[in-house]
């Protein structure tokens, strides 16, 4: 039985913080939550908070998860009353300095020091007793440099030994040696940041791609792992089950696209993998879809992963390809808007779900316009990014994050259309339905810093009574038009009713 189902089962149910206007019960938390009907917790849950169990470096500055039972509840506490329903457990590996310690050394344990496998089903078995979910966040492309498996395979191929290890990796005699794998639009192998690298130790080259740094903080080049043998899929098939048998309900699996020799068969095997252990888990390939040459579709349909970041919305390394910051920046929804149409939309109706990190605005009216725009959006906001002032949800962010998980027509499954209205260059109107076709939400949102009067078009809309879900009053409607004072970056929440 899946996640949110088995909870609704055994009376173990989340109740929303008592400052919400109407707070819900057991009986409305688990409605449609029979056997038939019951939805995954990707679909339903509001955000998902990015942690790492290492403490902070000068290397990386994500929020620290301590492992000590009592430290952990209190901090499990008080994100979960922030409307906060996942937690992504980031690089849990013992690893390197790389990428927040994605470059791992030993795949089948915990940083020295931190605690032991124990410890970690422990924390696993905790967060579900709060009953919120948890995933990680691991890289099964590189390694690091002082990886014992990298320095056995080093030795290997300088005494001439073909063996696990060195199958582990691609080797070559020269730098100018063709790429170990081909490419398409989906798996992409060769760019100008890929090359030939040279191993004094294993006096060869070796394939990387990633810059990384060694425990004494100097630059070095991450070896990639040769996904076109079988050593290293079989490694790791069984680095995924391993990670899995501790109870996560899911994981994002750092960059498939950029794996050598990866495929699409070799895709299908990580996801029975992960999908082979019970109840509903979130599968979601970083990167992937985040390239123009290809639908991200694909990666749902073929794929058959569960979820994708949306780049529709943002691709954070490209300056030109972030249509949510400059909407919010010019104070027209109109980017915004055809992004949600051209990446987000498809992925949905291709059975998907988003999930976006929120971004740093900048400025305070404009984080809480964007963190709104995101909880009624669609997508599960994700606060992933290290940066100390988006750790936390924007004042006032956490009661919609609360409402969000909780109705219907604002989960990762549901649909939307726009509505127009008196200012469609400054106001931003969504009708939202629920997938069960249980309820239907309007949003409008004022994208300027000025108090606007918002007159929503309620003729395009069946419906004759609007809930303001915030404040429990019911608006009026006159001669087909729904009109209110909206503040500036401001939004009103509406249930539509016969």
């Amino acid at each position: 039985m899946q996640h949110i189902a088995g909870l609704c089962a055994l009376g173990l149910v989340i109740v929303a913080s008592p400052n919400l206007s109407s707070q819900p019960t057991k009986k409305d938390l688990c409605r449609n939550q029979s056997s038939e009907t019951a939805l995954p917790w990707y679909v339903t849950a509001a955000a998902i908070h990015r942690v790492t169990l290492r403490p902070t470096t000068r290397y990386w500055r994500a929020e620290h998860l301590s492992l000590n039972r009592l430290e952990a509840a209190s901090q499990l506490r008080a994100w979960q009353s922030e409307g906060i329903g996942a937690i992504e457990i980031f690089a849990p590996e013992d690893g390197g300095n790389s990428y927040g310690g994605l470059d791992a050394k030993d795949r089948f344990r915990l940083d020295p020091g931190l605690g032991s496998m124990d410890d970690f089903r422990r924390l696993v078995r905790q967060v579900h007793a709060m009953h919120m979910a948890v995933v990680t966040f691991q890289n099964l492309g590189y390694a690091a440099t002082d990886a014992p498996q990298f320095m056995k395979a080093e030795d290997d191929v300088r005494a001439g030994r073909s063996s696990r290890e060195s199958r582990f990796f691609s080797w070559s005699d020269r730098a100018d040696a063709p790429p170990p794998a081909t490419e398409d639009s989906y798996f992409l192998v060769k760019d100008p940041d890929e090359f030939w690298q040279w191993s004094d130790r294993a006096r060869a080259f070796y394939w990387t791609k990633w810059p990384g740094i060694d425990l004494q903080g100097k630059p070095n080049h991450l070896p990639q792992y040769n996904w076109g043998a079988n050593e290293w899929p079989q490694e790791a098939f069984r680095v995924v089950d391993f990670w899995m048998n501790t109870g996560l309900d899911g994981m994002v699996v750092d960059a498939v696209n950029r794996y050598v020799g990866y495929d699409w068969k070799k895709n299908t095997a990580v996801i029975e993998t992960i999908r082979r252990h019970p109840g509903a888990k979130l599968m979601v390939p970083e990167g992937s879809g985040a390239f123009h040459t290809n639908d991200p579709t694909g990666w749902i349909r073929d794929g058959e992963w569960t979820g994708l970041y949306d780049y529709g919305l943002d691709t954070p390394w490209e300056e030109e390809s972030r249509p949510m910051l400059e909407s919010i920046k010019r104070g027209d929804p109109t980017m915004f808007e055809q992004a949600l149409r051209s990446y987000h939309d498809p992925v949905v109706a291709a059975g998907g779900i988003l999930i976006q990190p929120v971004l740093d605005v900048g400025d305070p009216g404009k984080q809480r316009l964007e963190e709104a725009l995101l909880a009624t959006s669609g997508d599960m906001l994700c606060y992933c990014i290290s940066d100390d002032n988006i750790r936390r949800p924007a004042p006032g962010i956490s009661d919609l994050l609360l409402l969000k998980s909780r109705h219907p027509a604002l989960y990762q499954n549901s649909a939307r259309r726009r509505i127009a209205t008196n200012h469609d260059t400054t106001l931003y109107a969504i009708l939202r339905y629920a997938a069960d076709r249980s309820e239907k939400i309007l949003v409008v949102f004022n994208f300027s810093s000025e108090p606007i009067t918002a007159s929503v078009d309620a003729r395009a809309i069946n419906g004759s009574r609007y809930l303001d879900l915030e404040s429990g009053k019911m608006a009026t409607i006159g001669s087909g038009t729904l009109s209110f004072d909206l503040a500036g970056y401001a939004h009103r929440i509406f249930r539509v009713e016969p």
